[in-house]
């Protein structure tokens, strides 16, 4: 499985020259039939949302309205190769500030949701899911971490029903997908600073 290189990352220049032989008509039509999609085109990169996200606070090649040109283009490939689409935070003040009423955050997170049918998966998401499935909790509470809670006087965390847990989840096909998934981008030694 490979992971995405820094040069992948979605973005693109404001005079980069797009070869309209990469753009994906049939991913554009696709992510305009999800939540947010509707209003997809409307988007006149204002830059709003990227001055509201607190995600490109952060990380200066985080630009939500950058994301969605390149959705309108078609550009799938370059999308689906870039972590960016797994970091947006669905705090939704791209969508409150956004003149359009063009929604970042549902289209970001339906270009990840087409990306993980595809096959394609950030590595938290996959250690995420791997985790729920395996301990019912998304992140294993260490035993020091139960102690610490017992001595401050904190009730015990309940019980996982972790049967009822895979159960539902298997329903649902994640399980299959994780471990049929081709690409995972990202590193687990990926630090957010």
């Amino acid at each position: 499985m490979a992971s995405a290189s820094p040069e992948s990352e979605a973005s693109i220049s404001g005079n980069e020259i797009i070869n309209i032989s990469q753009a994906d008509q049939t991913f554009l039509r696709d992510l305009e039939n999800f939540p947010g999609g509707e209003a997809l085109r409307l988007c006149y990169q204002c830059g709003v949302c990227i001055s509201s996200c607190p995600v490109a606070r952060y990380l200066s090649e985080y630009k939500p309205a950058q994301i969605v040109r390149m959705a309108v283009y078609g550009l799938k490939e370059k999308l689906f190769a870039s972590r960016n689409i797994w970091l947006c935070s669905t705090c939704y003040a791209c969508l409150e500030r956004c003149p359009q009423g063009v929604k970042p955050a549902d289209i970001i997170r339906s270009i990840a949701n087409l990306a993980f049918r595809e096959g394609i998966i950030h590595i938290a998401f996959k250690e995420a899911a791997t985790n729920i499935l395996t301990t019912g909790r998304m992140f294993e509470v260490p035993e020091i971490r139960k102690k610490k809670r017992e001595k401050v006087g904190l009730p015990k965390l309940p019980e996982v029903n972790i049967d009822e847990v895979k159960k539902l989840l298997k329903s649902t096909g994640l399980e299959e997908r994780l471990s049929n998934a081709k690409r995972v981008i990202g590193t687990s030694e990926e630090k957010v600073e």
